[in-house]
């Protein structure tokens, strides 16, 4: 199961509590998954439902608000996803009435205050959008793709009044035109995060962390062994340099009159190349900040060879 289905799966167990949080979801139902247009002259709307149990969810929400019922008007397959797609019709003896509820009526334009005027419908039109048009990807094990939970929505006024609702509710959101399409999405984890917990999905919040926590630690062992690399890296092409440095001055007359402990510790460098500062000094018997004085004073009388 994606955790897209997770989600939905919780918005739907969670349910509906009140007739005005049934009428906000069904909406924003209606916006991101259905159409609205005539049947014979007369107005009606239309729902399409990918997933059984988002049909039967809202089947049963709209039964329960408007004491009447959806009709299965046909079933197809969807040749993209290879699911079944149901069209459900409202009546349209009462389409015109139950339009005007929803605040879906001709003259409308994006989201009607008077639809969501508490957090509750709110969050409540925030479900029913994600339940019709939403989804939420988790990076991959190549790490190809990141955190991205987004919401489609046909109608460009209602996918900005949809931002600015999300925002009142303190999650900050981005939206993209594309195609004939409006995309509200969220790419941060922390946002994410804030998401679920206001639609209340506690479980799948949970799971989300969790996921979270778990790349987290990946991503720093990763970070902490690219680091350790590196500085191996830096290590071998000091040493590198030291031993050319070392060889070019013992092949100068100057070495012979260097002291007992500067050439021990030349000719240690040399013998023992791949060995880090710190090795080299515990194999010398002497502090690492001695072998770096020596070991520069090497270098200075190396360049001096050159000259």
């Amino acid at each position: 199961m994606s955790f897209t289905s997770d989600i939905k799966k919780e918005i739907i167990h969670l349910g509906l509590n009140t007739p005005e949080e049934r009428k906000a979801a069904l909406s924003a139902f209606v916006r991101t998954s259905g159409f609205v247009g005539e049947n014979d002259g007369v107005p009606s709307f239309f729902i399409v439902s990918e997933t059984e149990n988002v049909a039967e969810f809202f089947m049963s929400a709209f039964s329960e608000t408007f004491n009447t019922e959806l009709t299965v008007m046909h079933a197809t397959m969807d040749r993209m996803s290879g699911r079944d797609k149901l069209l459900l019709q409202c009546p349209v003896v009462y389409a015109e009435s139950i339009l005007q509820q929803l605040y879906l009526h001709e003259d409308s334009v994006g989201i009607d205050k008077r639809l969501v005027p508490t957090e509750e419908d709110m969050i409540a039109y925030v479900k029913g959008a994600f339940l019709g048009g939403g989804s939420c990807t988790l990076p991959n094990e190549g790490g190809k793709t990141g955190y991205h939970l987004e919401i489609v929505f046909s109608d460009a006024d209602v996918a900005e009044n949809f931002c600015e609702m999300l925002e009142e509710l303190e999650m900050l959101v981005h939206l993209v035109n594309r195609k004939d399409t409006f995309v509200a999405y969220i790419k941060s984890k922390e946002v994410i995060s804030d998401f679920l917990s206001v639609i209340g999905a506690e479980h799948t919040l949970r799971k989300f962390s969790a996921l979270v926590e778990k790349r987290d630690r990946a991503n720093q062992n990763n970070r902490a062994q690219n680091c350790m690399a590196g500085n191996a890296d830096k290590t071998a092409i000091a040493a590198v340099k030291q031993v050319v440095a070392i060889k070019k001055l013992q092949e100068n007359s100057m070495f012979s009159d260097l002291s007992d402990e500067l050439k021990q510790v030349a000719n240690e460098r040399v013998e023992h190349a791949t060995m880090s500062l710190q090795e080299l000094a515990d194999y010398l018997k002497i502090s690492k900040s001695c072998l770096n004085h020596r070991m520069r004073r090497l270098m200075e009388l190396a360049k001096k060879c050159e000259e």
